[in-house]
C-alpha cells in the first residue's frame, strides 16, 4: 500500500521500518477526526503510526505530562482540542499540528530544545483571502444592516438610497505582503481595483512582481485607501502599529478588515471610537481577546460585520489540512525534512 506525499512516497512497510522508535500517540478527539480525517484517510493516518498509544481526551492536567513522560511518547499528532505540551520532554522528537498557531499546544521552550514541529504551512492562505473578499463584500454591501432588516427590524425592506457600495476601481490598500495578500490581490484585480501594499521590510520587488503599488509608509497606506485590509504577520514591530492616530488617516466612510491578527491593533475601544465617528464601517474576524468580550464595545457597532475568527479553512477544506499533516508526517518518519516545520520566528509571529 502506497501513500503520496508531493515531496515523496513511502510505503507503511518502509514507514514502519525506519520507525523502529520512538513511541507516538495521536491526541485528537472525534471531533478532530470527523472534520480533518474523513473516511479512508483516517485510516491512513493510523497506518503511518501502526505502534501508536491511546490517548483518552480526558487525560489532562498534571497527568499528562506525566502520562508522556511514562510512556517516551516520542511524536505527537496534535490538534485544536489536544492539551498543551510540557515545557521539557526529553523524548519527545516531532509535534505534527492539524491547525495554523501552535502556541495553544506546543511551548516555545520545546522548539528550542529543537523539536521538530509542524503545521499546514500556507495553506489555509487560499481560505483567508476569500474570507477577507468576502467581509469586504459585506461591509460595502452593508451585510449587518440588511440581515437586521429582513430579520423584521425596522420594517423587513428599505427604499433608496441604500447605501450600498460597489467594490469595482476602489482604492485597496494590503497591509502585508505573505502568503494571505499574494492569494488576495488575484481576487481583487477582476474588480479593476488599484491595490497599494506596505509590509515592513519588504522588499519593493515584490510588489513590482505581484503587480500593485508599494506604498511608502503605513500612514500613506491608511490614508490612500478606501479599503483598508489587515493581512500582516503579528510581530513585535507590527503588534499595535493600527492605533488610533492611524486610523484616523483612513478617508471618512473607509472599509477596515481584519483577517490577520487581532493584536495588530493597539485598542479595539479606540477602533469602535473612531468607526463610529467616521462613518468607518468594520469586518473583522480576529481580536485582542477571543472570544470576543459579550461587553466589547464593538458588539455596539450596527454597521459591523464580526466574525468569530473562521477565516481560516472552511469544513470542506478541511480535509486538505489532515492530508498535510500526513505529508509532513511521512518526512518526519522518514528522518527527512518536512516542508511545513514551524520556525521560531513564525512561532513569534503567530497567535
Amino acid at each position: 500500500m502506497q501513500f503520496e506525499s508531493g515531496l515523496a512516497t513511502l510505503s507503511v512497510r518502509k514507514v514502519r521500518e525506519t520507525l523502529a522508535h520512538p513511541p507516538a500517540v495521536i491526541a485528537l478527539t472525534e471531533a478532530d477526526y470527523a472534520l480533518f480525517f474523513p473516511g479512508a484517510a483516517r485510516a491512513r493516518l493510523e497506518a503511518l503510526l501502526p505502534g501508536r498509544q491511546r490517548w483518552e481526551a480526558g487525560l489532562t492536567g498534571e497527568a499528562w505530562p506525566e502520562w508522556l513522560r511514562s510512556e517516551q511518547i516520542g511524536i505527537v499528532v496534535s490538534g485544536w482540542s489536544t492539551p498543551r505540551l510540557p515545557e521539557r520532554t526529553d523524548a519527545l522528537r516531532s509535534v505534527c499540528h492539524v491547525g495554523g498557531s501552535v502556541r495553544d499546544v506546543v511551548p516555545r521552550s520545546l522548539l528550542e530544545q529543537g523539536v521538530v514541529v509542524t503545521n499546514w504551512g500556507s495553506l489555509a492562505s487560499r481560505s483567508v483571502a476569500e474570507a477577507a473578499l468576502h467581509l469586504t463584500l459585506c461591509a460595502l454591501r452593508r451585510t449587518p444592516h440588511y440581515l437586521d432588516l429582513m430579520a423584521g427590524n425596522g420594517g423587513g425592506w428599505s427604499a433608496r438610497p441604500h447605501g450600498t457600495r460597489s467594490l469595482y476601481g476602489r482604492r485597496v490598500g494590503i497591509h502585508g505582503l505573505g502568503a494571505v495578500a499574494r492569494s488576495l490581490i488575484p481576487l481583487l484585480q477582476p474588480f479593476g481595483c488599484r491595490i497599494s501594499a506596505c509590509s515592513e521590510g519588504a522588499p519593493a520587488r515584490i510588489c513590482d512582481e505581484l503587480g500593485v503599488r508599494r506604498a511608502a509608509s503605513l500612514d500613506e497606506l491608511f490614508s490612500g485607501s478606501e479599503i483598508l485590509i489587515e493581512a500582516e504577520g503579528l510581530t513585535p514591530a507590527s503588534r499595535g502599529s493600527v492605533d488610533e492616530r492611524r486610523l484616523r488617516l483612513l478617508p471618512a466612510g473607509a472599509v477596515f478588515v481584519n483577517v490577520a491578527r487581532g493584536g495588530l491593533v493597539a485598542d479595539e475601544a479606540a477602533l469602535a471610537r473612531v468607526a463610529a465617528e467616521r462613518g468607518l464601517r468594520l469586518a473583522l474576524d480576529v481580536y485582542a481577546q477571543e472570544p470576543l468580550p459579550a461587553e466589547s464595545p464593538l458588539r455596539r457597532l450596527p454597521e459591523a460585520f464580526l466574525q468569530p475568527h473562521i477565516a481560516g479553512p472552511t469544513d470542506d477544506e478541511a480535509a486538505r489540512c489532515g492530508k498535510r499533516l500526513c505529508d509532513n508526517l511521512v518526512r518526519v518518519l522518514a528522518g527527512e525534512t518536512p516542508p511545513d516545520i514551524v520556525s521560531l520566528a513564525a512561532y513569534d509571529r503567530s497567535t
